[in-house]
């Protein structure tokens, strides 16, 4: 699905801090800032976050370039932009984590959703809370009208909140893809607005 640029309405952002809260966690979403760098650092440079990601471990020059890159976007103006937001929890306003939302190039109305979070909040419900506040942005705020998601089919965390977010699992293409000296195998999922709203209304 193609449009005019002129016609292509630019996705509507709500007022940051975002609030959200579920029955195991609250969370707050705002856009990264460069002031987000050491606390990105922290996570993005771990192995063990890393290994899914389509970067190796960052060094702080490759935390610095990333977090340039995700503020130029800020304005989120342009389909094929991503929107980094970083996530906070409890008092602290450091960053614990991020969810991207990203407008799909082709189709204005179609976007895909993607997260990273400090092993520090890991099982304590923030990365579920987070991601279901970036889901209500995506259909509340910007009228989407599907959100995909894509993880390594080895990724049984990320599938399995993907899962847990209502979003099913509608295809898996086999080493689709070279990443890291290796093929990988990819699982995509998706929601639909009508699926989400009637989610959260039950």
């Amino acid at each position: 699905m193609s449009s005019d640029a002129s016609t292509i309405p630019v996705p509507t952002q709500p007022d940051y801090p975002f609030h959200a809260e579920t029955r195991a966690a609250a969370v707050r979403l705002r856009p990264v800032t460069p002031a987000d760098v050491p606390a990105v650092n922290a996570y993005r440079s771990l192995a063990e976050i890393a290994r899914y990601l389509p970067h190796q471990p960052h060094a702080m020059a490759d935390t610095e370039l990333t977090v340039a890159a995700m503020v130029s976007q800020r304005d989120f103006i342009t389909p094929g932009q991503w929107l980094d937001l970083a996530v906070e929890h409890g008092s602290s306003r450091e960053a614990v984590g991020e969810v991207l939302l990203k407008w799909d190039a082709r189709n204005w109305r179609r976007g895909e959703i993607g997260f990273v979070f400090s092993p520090a909040v890991q099982g304590r419900g923030v990365a579920f809370a987070a991601c279901a506040a970036a889901l209500e942005i995506a259909f509340t705020h910007f009228g989407w009208h599907r959100v995909e998601g894509i993880c390594d089919d080895r990724n049984e965390k990320s599938a399995a909140l993907m899962a847990r977010l209502g979003m099913r699992l509608e295809a898996t293409f086999v080493e689709a893809d070279w990443c890291k000296g290796e093929w990988i195998t990819l699982r995509h999922y998706a929601i639909l607005k009508r699926e989400w709203l009637a989610r959260e209304r039950g």
